[in-house]
């Protein structure tokens, strides 16, 4: 996507928020950040998911990635290293900083949630224009829609799904080109409050933000003082190439990595099945890919990267697709064990998905890092399913078994077994989860 774009996607997103109360920039109010670095299909959407239970916590409504793009950082990686810190950028962050509420009254309420989605739309839709009163308009119709039909209280938003679902059915009817396959939502949910037709599956033509899309819900701006004395966690898998650079935009804060970490066998399996999944579009390619396994089989296999793309990405565009996986994996796990800090947490996402000791020891210890009595504040969401977010398949312990044959030689390969090691696994695979 062109400067030209960006620029204009911007201006449109800062006149939608003119006569709002300035947001804090961010990269001057934090003074407590914690990065939450993981490898894509890592676990860090469901474990941020879980994390934004806590009262304690702030957050951004998702991945700061469209604020990047939008700023200016975008390169032949992910990797920002000596890139300059763009005016502006701390302030935009700001309004995606916060916490999710329940509580949606009053009209004043219902006006910024729908200045919200209209932004968010804009991050989403880049090429549509987007008027706040009709969003509002849809915002209300649906609110009623789901008050009669669905026993939604008065004032409170009950779940993201049943909302914007039907939201995108009411859009459709003024901008038909919103294509609900782009989103995180239960395709049967889709295929009953949104009317095609629809072609499947959804490739972007202008990306800001990658599918699949947020489901944004009522959101609370943290003030400077919540920034100045809570832990603000920032999650997104391409950081993990960018910490010095983190280090530098949030230059007044402490800066720590919760550095969370998944076998090489289960995050290559996702990243696999990410790849072969209609979304996770990440780059545009300038060049034909030829990555066997995914270009000759997926809709817009030549064309479109998919997750992060580390430095020296370039030697896999031919490559394998579990090698490609592979190769995802290994280097933001190396990129963090150089540049985490000797103060970084470690933590494995297989303790979050096993038995309840296991889960319990890991947040106990987490929330000592942190000093926050987690396990009091999340012990119910940990014992109950957890959320499904951005997920190809239900989480659960061992699914990589399903394509051991494929994944031998990623197992067998010096590499990865030695960087297991030094992310402190064993060398029998069957004791990874």
């Amino acid at each position: 996507m062109s400067a030209s774009v960006h620029d204009d996607v911007a201006a449109r997103i800062t006149a939608l928020r003119v006569g709002e109360p300035p947001a804090p920039d961010v990269s001057l109010a934090a003074s407590n950040v914690v990065i939450l670095g993981s490898s894509s299909r890592g676990g860090s959407s469901i474990f941020a998911e879980i994390l934004r239970r806590s009262p304690r916590l702030l957050h951004f409504r998702g991945e700061t990635n469209p604020m990047f793009r939008l700023c200016g950082l975008h390169g032949e990686s992910d990797a920002l290293e000596h890139e300059p810190v763009p005016e502006g950028l701390g302030r935009a962050l700001g309004w995606e900083c916060g916490q999710p509420t329940r509580q949606l009254e009053g009209d004043a309420a219902i006006w910024r949630f729908a200045i919200d989605l209209t932004v968010r739309l804009t991050l989403q839709w880049p090429s549509l224009g987007f008027g706040i009163e009709r969003v509002h308009q849809a915002v209300r119709e649906v609110l009623v829609a789901l008050r009669q039909e669905e026993g939604w209280p008065e004032g409170v938003f009950v779940e993201a799904q049943a909302f914007h679902a039907r939201l995108l059915g009411v859009l459709r009817r003024s901008w038909p080109e919103i294509h609900p396959g782009g989103y995180d939502i239960d395709r049967g949910l889709l295929l009953a409050r949104c009317p095609g037709p629809w072609p499947d599956p959804f490739l972007p033509e202008l990306l800001v933000e990658e599918p699949p899309f947020v489901l944004i819900t009522p959101w609370r701006v943290a003030t400077e003082e919540q920034l100045a004395t809570m832990p603000l966690v920032v999650k997104t898998p391409s950081n993990a190439y960018r910490m010095d650079w983190l280090r530098r935009f949030f230059g007044k804060a402490t800066v720590r990595t919760l550095h969370l970490l998944r076998s090489v066998a289960a995050s290559v399996n996702g990243l696999y099945d990410g790849w072969r999944y209609p979304g996770f579009h990440s780059h545009r390619m300038a060049v034909p890919l030829q990555i066997a396994g995914y270009t000759e089989c997926m809709p817009g296999g030549d064309a479109w990267w998919k997750f992060d793309r580390p430095p020296g990405w370039e030697e896999y565009a031919h490559a394998r697709l579990e090698d490609v996986c592979a190769f995802q994996w290994r280097s933001a796990h190396e990129a963090l064990l150089r540049t985490a800090g000797p103060d970084a947490f470690r933590m494995r996402f297989e303790d979050v998905l096993g038995e309840r000791s296991r889960q319990q020891r890991s947040m106990e210890a987490l929330g000592g890092w942190l000093d926050l009595p987690l396990l009091d504040e999340l012990g119910p969401v940990l014992a109950g399913a957890l959320p499904v977010v951005m997920a190809t398949a239900q989480p659960r312990a061992r699914r990589w078994f399903s394509r051991i044959e494929l994944l031998t030689p990623i197992l067998a390969d010096p590499r990865h077994r030695e960087l297991m090691e030094a992310l402190g696994y064993d060398a029998d695979p069957h004791t990874w989860g």
